[in-house]
């Protein structure tokens, strides 16, 4: 890590995990779908009057909606 910050070329940091950046993936992938559906949820109801779908009216029953 030293070198790579530092700038020098060494076989350390001419490796490609070392030069390249890892394939993202969420932290949590339960939450992060979550999210998801949230979101497509909102933008569909935005799209078609606020008629909310069943994503969006189950997190309205739980307590979770997004009303306003």
């Amino acid at each position: 890590m030293l070198d790579h910050l530092a700038g020098e070329e060494t076989e350390r940091t001419r490796l490609e995990m070392v030069r390249g950046k890892p394939i993202p993936f969420p932290p949590e992938p339960v939450r992060s779908l979550g999210i998801a559906l949230t979101l497509r949820g909102t933008a569909a109801a935005d799209r078609n009057d606020g008629k909310r779908n069943l994503w969006l009216r189950t997190l309205d029953r739980l307590g979770l909606g997004f009303d306003s």
